[in-house]
């Protein structure tokens, strides 16, 4: 079986687990030279594929955002969409953040205007994240402070400026989120396993509540049209979080090194029932 996973590495390595245990073939691997390509939210994958296909173009100033390193297209990346015969799409969040009508990749943001800004840049951060616009006083405060940074290996250019400017976050809705599974069922017309992020507990034992609202607002946009949906807390309720998550149940993001064949043949046996 021939599957491509859009998502996280919480897809893509179980799903490699997998393939070199011979149980199927991930097609993720053709879109190398480049490193593996983790999208996020729903609308993120959707404008993957139709960039892949060439049905959109978007602004060379935009591309750095894109994407983890950056939107570079090769006319082979449309091999993997075409070859495969199913496909798990992770919906890792419903934070959606966007400026001029793109989604852009919350990695990217943080990497290229964040890291290395100091406390003007995790300020203007904080303020997109609480839904605010930065004032121009904050926004020239990072310029500079990112100037002071990185020296003559960085520059501002139109692309920086626009995204300080104008990046906005907000949360999709059950509805919207729908809407983009839709969309992919359309353009891909595979079938498709949806995949939200972990539900995860805190230490008192309680559940991430944040997190929790995002899993059961991804798994009713996946009924809303009908597609099956892989919900990894049956991992955390089953083998418990200190052998699921890494660093014995702390890390909320990433699966034990351990555990990724679990993951895999649990993917495995999901996309079969299919």
């Amino acid at each position: 079986m021939r599957v491509l996973a859009l998502g996280s590495c919480r897809v893509h390595d179980p799903l490699i687990s997998a393939q070199q245990q011979g149980e199927i073939e991930c097609l993720n691997g053709q879109f190398r030279p480049r490193p593996p390509l983790y999208l996020h939210d729903v609308r993120e994958a959707v404008q993957f594929v139709r960039l892949v296909r060439g049905e959109i173009a978007m602004p060379k100033r935009m591309r750095c955002f894109a994407f983890d390193g950056g939107l570079r297209l090769r006319r082979s990346m449309k091999a993997p969409l075409d070859q495969a015969e199913s496909l798990v799409i992770e919906i890792c969040t419903d934070k959606h953040y966007e400026a001029r009508g793109w989604t852009l990749n919350v990695n990217e943001i943080h990497a290229r205007l964040v890291v290395g800004g100091g406390a003007v840049a995790e300020e203007w951060w904080k303020a997109v994240d609480r839904q605010q616009r930065p004032s121009e006083a904050l926004i020239r405060s990072v310029e500079e402070a990112l100037r002071r940074r990185w020296q003559r290996l960085w520059r501002v250019d139109d692309g920086e400026r626009l995204v300080l400017r104008e990046l906005t976050l907000r949360y999709l809705s059950a509805a919207e989120i729908a809407d983009g599974l839709a969309r992919l069922q359309t353009l891909i017309a595979r079938p498709i396993l949806v995949v939200p992020h972990v539900a995860v507990r805190l230490p008192d034992g309680s559940l991430l509540a944040e997190r929790l609202r995002h899993v059961e607002k991804t798994i009713e946009a996946a009924r809303k049209v009908g597609l099956p949906v892989l919900d990894p807390r049956t991992f955390i309720e089953r083998d418990g979080q200190a052998s699921v998550l890494d660093n014995a149940g702390t890390d909320f993001h990433h699966y034990a090194a351990a555990y990724l064949p679990i993951v895999g043949r649990d993917f495995v046996k999901a996309l079969k029932a299919r």
